[in-house]
């Protein structure tokens, strides 16, 4: 009896002699992997060649319900059914999955019945499929995964070709959009989404990606199920052969709205006022180009007018900034309800506001414009339940009748409503070129000022002011003068405009009162008896309260008594909204121990008023009313009884009486005739530098009475 294990020849035959083209048909088999077996009854063993043994890990010749159990439990049943489907006659072929030492081993097995009459058999053949399956079950597993990531990325892929125009799209596009597969395909089916306004973009885009195969990116808005538009990114790339041809168009669709709608509103919070919400300085300026521009291409005209409130720090500084906020918006709704035209209202910073008119028709239009404006302001507003005009001052100009470009017509446009602000403020003016000569020579003044607070060139002269009863030297009025850069000394009309700027005309102070300060240290470091001295304080100053804390400084910093300086106010800082500070200013300045005197008295609007309501020490006789006392000036009046009823006016109130601008003898005279007891002049001593003073005070000068 042979008990060496079958070889593949043996499996294939009855156990007789072997063709050799079963020989050789064995030998194929085993080189491509195809293990073998054969079983002559259910109580023999099984048969199998070396190639299934190394696959099933067992030996050639297993007893059958050995080699049964390694079949996987889930798949005997249909292997039985398959067998007996052979045995009858009947052979197929199954996928069988074994276990074999805690592995699985997928294979393909191919069941028929062989053998003769008299010695038939089941014969097998098993194809290990194990790496083949392990490969499909990865493929299936990234197929998956990425099945997944696509269909929970936000992006909405889709496929086009250039003939057929979208030819898939996925099912979230569609429940998105609300339209069925069979719609949304072909070249139509975008345009029954894509909002009215955004057509011609998506045409164009399309057709440029068409005629030029290039890659697009655009934005459009879609109308989703909701019925709702919905901004949304649409990009598609071409892939194309090997000669450049494009084959078909991958894409994908991405909701943006939240993003755009972010990106609106930090644009507009970039271009706009958060207060009033008008277009602000730049997006102004962006419009203003480009309004001039098609003007210059279409020989129209453009109107700019420029305004702002009149006194609107005066509203902060006594209301607070939130009155002065609620100041604003109001301007701005006049502003909105005026203007009725095409144009754009912008606030450009603070309170200044533009209106800029394109295709302006003529110039009436502008002035019609500005009257409807001044008329809305007419209606007071209530600011801390009291009632409050809102006036506001205007300029304008015209393209290209008085400008060349937009720079130019902004600019002349400034200028007239600085103009309007001159005059008196609440008024409105157009340019005129003469307004660009007077700007200059005010710029100029500006510039100048600063120059000389920059580089030490303000220096004060002192005025001597006398008794006219004893002739001895009471005081000094403190006066602005200003070395040029040729020395020479200067007048503070040269620089006149640079008080009407705040920051300078402060700077200004700042400066004067630190040398006056010095100069009264060394008077009284020497021993010498200046008296009382008369220190000029300017609008600009009484605009910030820090002005009191510094001449208290100055002053105890110093050691000299508070009652040695003598604050000279003008009646022009009384003028506007600042008023009330202005007065408690000076109420403060008297409770501190400084002394208040009136200047110019005589010339104001309000003189008496001012008398009663604040508390001044000291009244000055404008120089005016001095040079008039008997008609010298050829005025035709003479101002004798004015001089002496502010004389006795001063004296009933218990002030002193200062008589400014005495020049002759017969003025004295008269002054003290008639009870003024300080006289000031050219004919008492010119105003002079430290030095000249020093001398004065040293030799004790006096004139006579």
């Amino acid at each position: 009896m042979n008990n060496d294990p079958p070889s593949s020849a043996d499996w294939l035959g009855s156990g007789t002699a072997v063709p050799a083209a079963q020989d050789a048909l064995a030998t194929a088999l085993a080189l491509a992997g195809v293990g073998q077996c054969r079983l002559a009854g259910i109580d023999g063993p099984a048969r199998l060649d070396p190639v299934a043994a190394a696959l099933l890990r067992t030996g050639q010749a297993p007893p059958l319900r050995a080699l049964l159990r390694l079949v996987a439990p889930a798949g005997r049943a249909a292997l039985f059914a398959a067998v007996r489907q052979a045995l009858a006659g009947k052979g197929g072929r199954l996928d069988v999955d074994w276990r074999v030492d805690d592995a699985v081993v997928h294979s393909d097995i191919t069941l028929s019945l062989g053998g003769d009459a008299g010695s038939r058999a089941l014969l097998a053949t098993i194809v290990d499929r194990t790496a083949e399956r392990e490969e499909i079950a990865q493929l299936r597993r990234r197929n998956k995964h990425l099945w997944q990531t696509v269909d929970l990325n936000p992006q909405l892929p889709w496929l086009a070709e250039q003939d057929k125009g979208v030819t898939a799209v996925t099912e979230r596009y569609l429940k998105l959009v609300g339209l069925k597969e069979e719609e949304a395909l072909g070249f139509l089916g975008w345009m029954k989404v894509i909002h009215p306004d955004d057509l011609e973009k998506m045409q164009a885009t399309v057709g440029r990606a068409m005629m030029l195969g290039e890659a697009t990116d655009v934005r459009l808005r879609f109308r989703v199920a909701s019925g709702e538009y919905r901004w949304m990114r649409s990009q598609c790339f071409p892939l194309r052969d090997e000669s450049g041809t494009v084959l078909q168009w991958y894409g994908y669709t991405e909701d943006i709205h939240e993003i755009v709608l972010q990106e609106i509103e930090t644009r507009w919070a970039a271009e706009h006022d958060s207060l009033t919400a008008l277009p602000n300085r730049s997006l102004f300026n962006r419009r203003l180009d480009e309004v001039i521009a098609h003007a210059a291409l279409d020989m129209s005209r453009v109107g700019l007018m420029v305004l702002d409130l009149d006194h609107f720090k005066d509203v902060n500084d006594l209301f607070g900034h939130d009155a002065g906020d609620r100041l604003l918006m109001q301007f701005a709704k006049v502003l909105q309800n005026s203007v009725f035209v095409e144009g754009t209202i912008a606030r450009l910073g603070g309170d200044e506001f533009a209106v800029l008119l394109p295709n302006l028709e003529s110039p009436k239009v502008m002035e019609d414009l500005i009257e409807a404006i001044f008329a809305g302001l007419k209606t007071p507003i209530k600011l801390d339940g009291r009632d409050f005009d809102c006036r506001a001052s205007a300029g304008w100009a015209i393209f290209p009748t008085q400008a060349n470009n937009a720079s130019e017509l902004f600019k002349h446009a400034d200028i007239a409503l600085y103009e309007a602000k001159n005059t008196g403020r609440g008024r409105y003016l157009a340019f005129e070129p003469k307004m660009k000569n007077a700007m200059q020579r005010r710029v100029a003044m500006i510039n100048l000022g600063r120059e000389a607070v920059e580089n030490g060139r303000l220096l004060p002269y002192y005025q001597p002011q006398y008794s006219l009863e004893t002739g001895a030297v009471l005081g000094f009025e403190a006066l602005l003068r200003r070395r040029d850069r040729s020395g020479a000394i200067c007048l503070p009309g040269t620089i006149y405009e640079a008080f009407q700027d705040f920051e300078v005309a402060e700077a200004i102070g700042i400066e004067m009162l630190n040398m006056i300060v010095r100069d009264m240290t060394i008077w009284r470091d020497q021993g010498l008896d200046f008296g009382v001295m008369s220190i000029n304080a300017s609008t600009a100053e009484f605009r910030n309260r820090d002005f009191i804390q510094r001449l208290i400084g100055h002053a105890d910093g110093a050691g000299i008594p508070r009652d040695r300086f003598c604050i000279e106010v003008n009646e022009d800082v009384f003028v506007g909204r600042t008023a009330p500070l202005v007065s408690q200013m000076i109420l403060e300045l008297k409770q501190e121990g400084f002394g208040i005197s009136l200047d110019d008295f005589g010339t104001g609007y309000a003189s008496l008023t001012h008398l009663r309501e604040i508390p001044v020490d000291a009244l000055k006789i404008d120089r005016s009313f001095i040079m008039d006392l008997f008609g010298e000036t050829g005025s035709g009046t003479d101002s004798g009884a004015i001089v002496s009823a502010i004389i006795k006016l001063g004296h009933s109130l218990g002030m002193t009486v200062v008589a400014e601008g005495v020049e002759t003898r017969r003025q004295a005279a008269f002054l003290k005739r008639h009870g003024c007891t300080v006289g000031q002049g050219f004919l008492f001593g010119y105003p002079s530098p430290a030095e000249v003073v020093t001398e004065l005070l040293t030799g004790a000068r006096r004139i006579a009475s």
